[in-house]
């Protein structure tokens, strides 16, 4: 058996450096060290360029180099994403396709000609069929996506083959395997030992593990639970490899139609057609207003020449406020927080501020107002105890959310 172990390290751009530096110390040098210390280990890694930009910003050019060292060594394969973690299948689709670009431009800048990314990771995992076609044309050889995408259940992708996506031939799909990888984010496997007693007979046969979770869990989010990978390298069962690596591994082929979803979306909320829950709720007054703002920034800054005044700043803060955390942050499922809503939120207020010279008086004061109102509203229900509730009610319907991750401060 051999272990495809994707990792995602990200920090938003409304991120301190206090944090950036906390989180670095707890968790992104000592992956690195880890895997230095196993030079036959593997994984397969996503580092939003957002993060690679605050690295270089904070001092941090030794994490840049160790990784890409690991990169040039075969150990660590790159993958592209989006530069700020938007929700892909929720944007606008030249939207995407910038952000793709961005993420592309920015880490290679850093990585250099080792950064060569065969493989795409949508922030999130949150997956559409327009998302697909967009990394199918951007030519990246295959996706990741969570296993519920399959078929809206968990449990019935065969770990023996690679899928491909029905009308798209050359673009393979891996769906990450939830069990294994909410074990390792829930503290489950906090060294080599229960994870091999889970994985049992399947250590012997032809078939491989493909877990996916945010690399923060070794270290940061559960401290010192970077024993399991050292564990595992050390011993090299079960072996591990890079995701391309499984293309070769395993000749098997069978056609798929992935369904709209996320790494975060349960059964429950499959069945019920609400692909993108953390981010886009039905009935939800926070996730309604935060969209509207969204898409009004999105249409106001389009309207701007680009030679205006402030036009430079302005596109930046949209890419910026275009990131996800906002309004995962606004969800309660169960996450919560007030600042998160308000930094989110500003950006792209801020955003038109900047080229309002260019804008009718009446959209910058109504992106203005949905400001306003987002955050009234967040206090409101900070100060009513309907958020508590809300959190409540997720975590009653979601038992399998065994836990509430501490977040440095503030990290999606």
């Amino acid at each position: 058996m051999y272990w495809a172990n994707f990792l995602h390290i990200y920090q938003p751009p409304t991120q301190t450096e206090e944090i950036v530096r906390k989180v670095t110390e707890e968790n992104y040098r000592i992956l690195v060290k880890v895997l230095e210390e196993a030079p036959d280990s593997k994984i397969t890694l996503n580092i939003s360029a957002i993060l690679t930009e605050q690295l270089s910003r904070y001092g941090f050019l030794d994490v840049i180099e160790g990784l890409k060292r690991l990169a040039e060594r075969g150990q660590i394969e790159f993958t592209g994403s989006a530069m700020y973690h938007p929700i892909l299948p929720l944007i606008p689709r030249e939207e995407v396709i910038r952000q793709i670009r961005l993420n592309t431009e920015v880490n290679r800048h850093y990585f250099g000609e080792v950064y060569q990314p065969q493989g795409f990771f949508p922030p999130e995992m949150c997956y559409s069929l327009e998302v697909a076609k967009i990394v199918a044309e951007a030519g990246f050889r295959w996706i990741i996506i969570d296993e519920i995408a399959f078929n809206g259940r968990i449990g019935q992708v065969k770990n023996d083959r690679i899928y491909t996506i029905k009308g798209l031939p050359d673009l393979a799909v891996f769906f990450k395997e939830r069990p294994f990888s909410a074990g390792i984010t829930y503290g489950s496997y906090p060294d080599a030992k229960p994870f091999l007693e889970a994985l049992k007979d399947r250590l012997t046969t032809n078939t491989y593990l493909l877990t996916g979770t945010d690399g923060e869990v070794y270290g940061h989010h559960r401290p010192g639970q970077e024993r399991l990978l050292k564990d595992v390298f050390r011993s090299e069962q079960p072996k591990t490899c890079t995701l391309s690596q499984l293309l070769n591994l395993f000749q098997a082929r069978e056609e798929a139609s992935p369904l709209p979803s996320s790494w975060s979306t349960w059964e429950d909320e499959m069945a019920k057609g609400i692909p993108y829950p953390q981010w886009d709720f039905p009935s939800h007054e926070l996730h309604r207003l935060q969209w509207q703002l969204t898409y009004l920034a999105i249409e106001l800054i389009r309207q701007v020449p680009e030679n205006a005044t402030g036009y430079p700043k302005a596109r930046r803060l949209l890419d910026e406020g275009l990131h996800s955390c906002q309004y995962w942050w606004a969800s309660c499922r169960p996450w919560w927080d007030t600042g998160m809503i308000e930094s989110g939120a500003m950006k792209l207020r801020d955003a038109v501020n900047e080229v309002s010279q260019s804008l009718a008086h009446e959209s910058v004061s109504k992106a203005s107002a949905l400001f306003n109102l987002i955050v009234t509203t967040a206090h409101t229900w900070q100060k009513s105890g309907k958020a508590k509730k809300l959190k409540e009610q997720y975590l009653q319907e979601h038992k399998e959310v065994a836990t509430e991750l501490t977040f440095g401060e503030a990290k999606e």
